[in-house]
Order: C-alpha cells, then sequence, then structure tokens
C-alpha cells in the first residue's frame, strides 16, 4: 500500500491541481476475484467533467499488486499519469483482436492532421490488469510511440514502438479497396524476436473469408502477461464461410496457434483444422462439424453433429452427437438431447440428456431475466484440443444482481483454453456527490440536436460502463446500454469505442461499430440509434 500512495502522490505532483477529481460528482466503487485471471482485488473511481481517477490494489497470482491512473481531456489531447492499458492491435489481427500492453508513467494521445499519435513514457508494467483494478508491477525503463496515419481513403499506414529491455516495433500498412474488403501487412520484431504477418479479409452476402500467415519467433510477444491464457496466431490461417442458399452453409477453417505455457517457458505450437455444414430442412436445423487438431505431438480427430427444431412458440428440441478419436487414446462418443421452454419472455428452462460410455445423466439449466436479477446457467460443450477427450461439457453461468439501485454483484464461470473450469465474482456501485447544492441542469443549455445510440453484446444483452469517443468526447452507456448526448446543430461526428476504458469488469472486443453518429433536431426524431456491437473475450475453442 506504501507504493500505492507514493503513485498517487507522484501524480499530484506531476499535475498540480489534481485534487478537484475528488471533488466530483460520480464515484465508481468496484471489486472481485477471479481464478480465471488469478486475481482479487477493487478500485475506486473519480469521474469528474475532464478528469477521471482511479486507484485500486489487489492481489495476482498471491503478489499484491496496486496502481492509479488519472486522464484530463482537453479540446486537442488526452494527458493521461500512472498505469495506462495501451490497446496494441494490428491491421493484421483479424484472428485475435485482444492485445493490450500494461506501463506506467505519463503519456498523451492527440490528433494532428491526418496522424493519430500515442506516446507514453515511464517504467513497463510486468504485472498483469485484471478486471477489477489497474495495477502494475514497475520494472524496465519503456517508452511507447503508437502513430497511425491515413495516406488516402484507402490506405492507412500504423507504427507502433515499445523501447525497453526487449524491443518491439512493428511497421503495418492496410489497403482497404472496397467496403467490407481488406488487405495488410505487418513487419518487424516482438520482445526481440522477428514478426512478420500478412491479412485479407472479404466479406459479401454470400462469403465471408478471412485468412492470415503469421511468421514469428518461438519466443514472439507483443505484449507481457503472467498468465497463459493469451494465445499468438502463427503461420497460416484461414476462415471461409460460403452460403450458396439462404437454408445452406459451408466453413472451413485451418488454425495455427502458440501457446504460452507459462511465464519464461517455451511456448507450444498446436494448430486446428475445421469444417463445418448447416442445413434448415422442413424447418429442421442441421449443423454438422468435424476437427482435426494437434497439441504437443497428440492428434485427434472429432466430430460434432446436431439437429434442432422448434417443436411449438414454446418448446424447442436439440440433439447432439459427439465422437472424438485421439491417436493411441481411447475413443469416446456422447449423445446430448435438450428441450428448451420458453415460460415467459423473462424465463427459460431447459433439460439435458446425456449418455457416455454407457452412463446417463440429466442436468438443468435456463435464463432469468428481471430488473432485480439476471441468471444465464446452461451445460455446453467446448472443443478443448489440449485435453485427451477433447469435448467437455461444463456448467457455464452468468448472474447479475442489482441491489439498492447502483449495485450490482455479478458472476460468471468460463472455460480456459485447456478446459479449466474459471471462475470471476465481482461487485461494483456508483455514487454522486454535490448534486443537491449545486443543480447540474441549472448549468445545462438545452442544445437542439440530439444523438443516440446503444451497446450490446452478440446476444443483444445491453453492455452497461461503455466507453465511447464521439470526436474527442467521451460517453458512456447507462444501465440499458444506450447514451443521449445533444449538439448544438445537426452534424456528423466520428464515432470509436474505448475498450480500454469501459468500465465494467472483463475484458471486450470490438464485433462492429459505424465510423460516424448523426445529430439530428429534436423535434425530427428520425432514425434509429446507433447500434454497437461488443463481445466478452472467452478464449474456450482455442488450444
Amino acid at each position: 500500500m506504501f507504493r500505492l500512495l507514493c503513485l498517487f502522490g507522484s501524480i499530484l505532483v506531476i499535475s498540480p491541481g489534481l485534487l478537484s477529481p475528488l471533488l466530483a460528482q460520480v464515484f465508481e466503487v468496484g471489486g472481485g476475484t477471479s481464478t480465471l485471471y488469478q486475481e482479487s482485488g477493487g478500485s475506486i473511481t473519480t469521474h469528474a467533467a475532464s478528469y477521471d481517477f482511479t486507484m485500486g490494489a489487489g492481489s495476482i497470482g498471491g503478489e499484491l499488486i496496486e496502481g492509479a491512473r488519472l486522464t484530463r481531456a482537453t479540446p486537442h489531447a488526452k494527458y493521461i499519469f500512472g498505469d495506462n492499458q495501451i490497446s496494441f492491435e494490428l491491421p493484421t489481427d483479424i484472428f485475435n483482436t485482444s492485445h493490450l500492453l500494461l506501463v506506467r508513467g505519463a503519456g498523451i494521445q492527440t490528433t494532428r492532421g491526418a496522424t493519430k499519435i500515442l506516446a507514453f513514457a515511464g517504467a513497463a508494467a510486468t504485472g498483469y490488469s485484471s478486471p477489477f483494478f489497474i495495477g502494475a508491477k514497475t520494472s524496465d525503463f519503456s517508452g511507447v510511440i503508437f502513430l497511425q496515419t491515413r495516406l488516402s481513403s484507402h490506405v492507412q499506414l500504423f507504427s507502433d514502438s515499445v523501447a525497453s529491455k526487449k524491443t518491439t516495433s512493428i511497421e503495418a500498412i492496410e489497403w482497404s479497396p472496397r467496403p467490407k474488403f481488406d488487405i495488410a501487412l505487418s513487419v518487424g520484431e516482438g520482445a526481440n524476436q522477428p514478426y512478420a504477418a500478412s491479412s485479407f479479409k472479404f466479406s459479401r452476402h454470400w462469403i465471408d473469408a478471412d485468412a492470415a500467415y503469421i511468421e514469428a519467433g518461438q519466443q514472439f510477444q507483443r505484449i507481457a502477461l503472467i498468465t497463459p491464457l493469451q494465445s499468438e496466431p502463427d503461420r497460416e490461417n484461414l476462415l471461409v464461410t460460403v452460403r450458396p442458399f439462404k437454408f445452406m452453409s459451408f466453413t472451413g477453417a485451418h488454425q495455427n496457434y502458440l501457446d504460452p505455457q507459462s511465464s519464461g517457458t517455451t511456448s507450444v505450437r498446436s494448430s486446428v483444422d475445421q469444417g463445418s455444414a448447416g442445413l434448415r430442412l422442413f424447418a429442421t436445423q442441421l449443423n454438422g462439424t468435424i476437427f482435426h487438431s494437434t497439441y504437443q505431438g497428440q492428434t485427434n480427430d472429432a466430430g460434432s453433429f446436431s439437429a434442432m427444431r422448434d417443436i411449438t412458440q414454446r418448446f424447442h428440441i436439440m440433439a447432439n452427437y459427439l465422437t472424438s478419436r485421439p491417436k493411441d487414446l481411447q475413443h469416446t462418443n456422447s449423445f446430448i438431447s435438450t428441450l428448451s421452454e420458453t415460460v415467459s419472455p423473462r424465463l427459460t428452462l431447459n433439460e439435458n440428456v446425456t449418455t457416455s460410455g454407457g452412463n446417463t445423466g440429466i442436468t438443468f439449466g435456463g435464463q432469468i431475466f428481471s430488473n432485480f436479477i439476471t441468471v444465464n446457467a446452461n451445460y455446453d460443450t467446448f472443443f478443448v484440443p489440449a485435453n485427451n477427450n477433447s469435448f467437455k461439457q461444463a456448467l457455464v453461468f452468468d448472474v447479475r444482481i442489482n441491489l439498492f439501485g447502483r449495485l450490482m454483484l455479478h458472476g460468471g464461470s468460463f472455460v480456459d483454453p485447456n478446459g479449466h473450469i474459471r471462475n470471476t465474482f465481482d461487485a461494483s456501485t456508483i455514487m454522486w456527490h454535490g448534486q443537491s447544492s449545486h443543480p447540474v441542469v441549472e448549468r445545462i443549455v438545452m442544445e437542439p440536436a440530439i444523438m443516440r445510440g446503444c451497446v450490446v453484446d452478440p446476444n443483444r444483452n445491453p453492455v452497461e460502463g461503455a466507453a465511447l469517443l464521439i470526436d474527442k468526447r467521451m460517453v458512456y452507456t447507462g444501465s440499458d446500454g444506450c447514451f443521449f448526448l445533444r449538439d448544438h446543430r445537426p452534424r456528423t461526428h466520428r464515432l470509436q469505442v474505448v475498450v480500454p476504458d469501459f468500465l465494467g469488469s472483463g475484458n471486450w472486443q470490438i464485433v462492429s461499430v459505424p465510423s460516424t453518429i448523426t445529430s439530428r433536431l429534436d423535434t425530427d426524431k428520425a432514425g434509429p440509434p446507433v447500434v454497437v456491437v461488443v463481445a466478452p473475450v472467452k478464449s474456450v475453442t482455442r488450444p
């Protein structure tokens, strides 16, 4: 805790007058524990008109880690003091878009003409940034400079450099000759290991094609994390989905990974080949997938076949047949049938009957949605090539409880890439201060134009506390996953999602986001709100 107080003091010395955030109107308090991230802890965050300040501490892998960060936004730049999570994504990262670089010091984010600039100087962070608090353990000096410039409407250049004991410098170019058609190339080194990648991304109504080739050193890492859960794509990677008809689709994939086993050890190369087909026939959805995986010299051939049908509007049935045939090991076969009932729009129940190895088991699950509690509990099946029996059935749950207005309790379980069950539990609340004596409404001019938007996950559930940047103005979503802003006249603004600044726990990745948002006169009421889709990072189908 002494180190945390020293860090807090240094922030105040660097920026005089920054005690003002402590008098701000909104405070956020949260904390929790997770076996997925091997950590527990908490933090307190203060949001002011032009400042955000957070400090927290906790245990990661049995070691005390603490941190603090203050950000100040101006019309021309955003200044960061303390610990910072920097998104380190390359245009060739089409198969893995979740990379964070941890540093401690002072930095700036700004735009000059067509060039975006991020510069940071201080110490490399050898700790791990958890979902519950910003924390780091300082190491060697580290300087970061990320540049992104647009040469034309179709071409962008990227330059990402990290100077420390192990140097990273990667240059990249992205060419987008047509909408939903991107070609990119990245070349350089990461942690003193060579790195080169090329990617191709193409999408039309009847086909989606993603391809990449990555050549990296055996110990390549762009970021240092104390966790074995982050895999890097390696060598050739291909994913193609073809939809010749509305009722038929085919998918083929070949993917390679560098799997870190633990900090400082040699990464393991693994691969997964996959082919699948889907067919909707007489109101029945048929799907089949075959896998071939290689992990630490062990190969496995597996298959998954399913049929799903709506019996009535309330009842749905699904049957799955799973087979796993690892080389020189015992083969396994399983049959799983699931009956689901939609009792009401807020309640769904399901029953699973599993037959495997001559044994039969019955499990139950379901979903409950309400303002007070949301529960999602299901027995799901995951393909885990790291296991001899590559199919693993596990209870995956997610529970959110809203108490006393803004106090939210949350718990969830996940299956990690090695097939282990991991759990995360956290609590958070938001408090206001000073509104009664200084009513905000008295100082607000009601501008005539409005802009609205919502952030949801792939299941269309609202994402609370999502951070978005409208031009240079940061906004956050409410409990309904939506935001609302006023503008002094109708016009178009640039829209960005700032994943590292999300207020909620967990790690997120962007699925889809419009590049612009347009404000309209309040009297028009025209057009639906802008919809942004983000997904939690759950690496459960990779080795």
